[in-house]
């Protein structure tokens, strides 16, 4: 006679497995991530030198997008589904976590901290994300993969200190470091904790509904900041910059992410934000004519270096 078998639990990521082997589509999807986030760093410091828009106003305007271009595509593709009420409180957690948690100390901290600081800020995510990881049991973390996030941190560190000898966690940013650090904290902890709502949903769903979430969390904070927009000032260079960083950097890279974090767990998927402020630098060159130096070179190939250790990890 068969036996009903009671449902199994999230399954566990070794880094050591045969997917880690080698550079596979969801590496070279995660790549056009970076891509993505890095110039979406520019895109976002050029429409805040403008002043055309608060950092919180833009950030609640384009999260708005993201979450209704996501819904839309969700129902299109996969229609509506109800959800058990526990898996609605584990998304509604998810979404304040990365979506409100980790976008206004985010958005706060840029403001108030130098570009240096914010990017070896913020490529302490990894570290994270690994360490908590590992303290849950949901994955196991090899020695190569710890290297590979070492030696890829180090090159960050190398790209920052090239592009401002003068770099500190001084004073006068001191909280715009604090905030960013916090920041980092929750991207790293909604990339681990996306794991386990991942197991029984599509990335494009876990997406959509912590987003949609998230943004309502958002707009608490940011509303007196929409409500003094003069949408009439905003120009056309404005609304394109909300488009890119709504469509692409929000709504495409966040379902991307999350496959990421489905299929080759979160200390991996993590380790390629720590490419994310080279790609920054050379967007800078181009788009701002900003010189790039030869350690921030080496800094990117040392960075390049410990993604693709972590890669081959087994």
């Amino acid at each position: 006679m068969n036996q009903l078998k009671s449902p199994s639990p999230p399954a566990r990521i070794d880094n050591r497995s045969a997917a880690g082997a080698r550079l596979t589509g969801i590496d070279i999807a995660l790549l056009i991530v970076v891509f993505i986030w890095g110039i979406n760093f520019v895109v976002m410091k050029s429409v805040f030198n403008e002043n055309e828009l608060a950092p919180l106003a833009f950030n609640a305007i384009r999260l708005t997008l993201a979450a209704i271009l996501l819904l839309i595509v969700l129902f299109v593709a996969e229609g509506w589904h109800p959800l058990p009420r526990r898996d609605w409180l584990e998304l509604v957690g998810l979404g304040l976590l990365g979506n409100a948690f980790y976008q206004i100390p985010f958005i706060l901290g840029l403001e108030r901290t130098t570009a240096e600081n914010s990017s070896l800020l913020i490529a302490t995510i990894p570290v994270w994300a690994a360490l908590l990881a590992k303290i849950l049991g949901w994955e196991r973390i090899s020695s190569r993969v710890w290297v590979g996030i070492l030696i890829s941190f180090i090159g960050v560190l190398l790209v920052t200190l090239a592009a401002s000898p003068q770099f500190s966690l001084s004073n006068a940013s001191f909280w715009g470091d604090i905030l960013t650090l916090v920041a980092a904290v929750c991207w790293a902890g909604y990339t681990v904790f996306s794991k386990d709502v991942l197991v029984k949903y599509s990335p494009l769903r876990v997406s959509a509904l912590a987003l949609a979430v998230g943004v309502l969390g958002l707009w608490i904070v940011a509303l007196p900041s929409v409500l003094t927009v003069r949408w009439e000032g905003i120009s056309g260079w404005g609304w394109a910059a909300i488009i890119y960083s709504g469509a692409l950097s929000i709504a495409l890279c966040y379902v991307i992410w999350a496959a990421g974090v489905k299929q080759v767990g979160a200390a991996r998927t993590a380790i390629y934000n720590n490419l994310v402020p080279v790609v920054t630098f050379i967007a800078a060159y181009v788009a701002l004519q900003k010189p790039i130096a030869l350690l921030q070179i080496v800094g990117g190939l040392v960075v390049l270096g410990g993604i693709w250790i972590t890669v081959r990890a087994k």
